[in-house]
């Protein structure tokens, strides 16, 4: 058994929503806005413990980071790389998102992504 953690660039999200599911929504209706579709098996939408949630994907000190620019805002989105996350439109003007960036990252992938 070996270490199953794979470095990628992660896109970062954020924005004040009342529930997850509202979110979601926000998401897939800027996805829809430039024509681009969404896999939500390629997000994660943070709201409850953003330091446990976050550490998941990122070192502490990139936490930090995306924590200080989220600023007030309550919900952190994690985009897994995508046609979505790599568009430099997305999020659209006039969507509840903000773009924080993207941040160097890791995702545990089941062992066939290795073969």
């Amino acid at each position: 058994m070996g270490d199953d953690r794979v470095p990628v660039l992660l896109t970062v999200l954020a924005g004040t929503f009342a529930s997850q599911p509202l979110a979601f929504a926000a998401l897939k209706d800027a996805a829809d806005r430039i024509g681009a579709g969404v896999d939500l098996a390629d997000v994660d939408v943070i709201r409850m413990a953003p330091n446990v949630r976050l550490a998941h994907y990122f070192r502490p000190q990139i936490v930090a980071r995306i924590q200080s620019i989220q600023a007030g805002d309550d919900t952190v989105i994690v985009l897994r790389p995508s046609l979505l996350s790599a568009n430099p439109g997305f999020p659209p003007a006039g969507s509840p998102l903000r773009r924080l960036g993207r941040f160097a990252g890791t995702l545990i992938e089941p062992p066939e992504f290795h073969v």
